[in-house]
């Protein structure tokens, strides 16, 4: 396999974590875990124009629940299906079903995580290909 050698930076207290990760884990090396994550973060924002299937997860503050839902309304041809969860008093999850072209979701999965209150937005696809 060809590969890259890089240098990367990374603040100590990330180090730390993933050092102590790396100690319980022993399937995992230092390089096998870069090349995930680096795979995950292509893979969620790629603007590929592909059809796929996904789920976008959010994680919000209350107060931005009417925010969070007209958007949703405005994407209703992307959007299969919504799940809602309390998390507590003033937190809630959603995980919202989605189906399209990837470049659109990763732009409504964007327009999700820019609304003030959401604390989080993750989106996983699975490209659909014709048999």
């Amino acid at each position: 396999m060809n590969v890259e050698k890089i240098s990367v930076s990374i603040p100590k207290d990330i180090m730390e974590q993933l050092d102590k990760f790396m100690k319980t884990s022993s399937s995992l090396d230092r390089s096998k875990i870069f090349q995930i994550a680096i795979k995950n973060f292509l893979d969620e924002n790629s603007l590929e124009d592909v059809d796929v299937v996904g789920i976008i997860n959010i994680v919000y503050d209350d107060e931005v629940t009417d925010e969070i839902t007209k958007l949703q309304h405005e994407k209703l041809s992307s959007i299969i299906s919504t799940l809602h969860i309390h998390l507590n008093e003033r937190e809630c999850m959603e995980a919202i079903a989605v189906k399209g072209k990837k470049s659109d979701l990763v732009k409504l999965t964007s327009s999700l995580s820019q609304i003030k209150g959401v604390k989080k937005a993750k989106l996983l696809t699975y490209e659909v290909k014709e048999k």
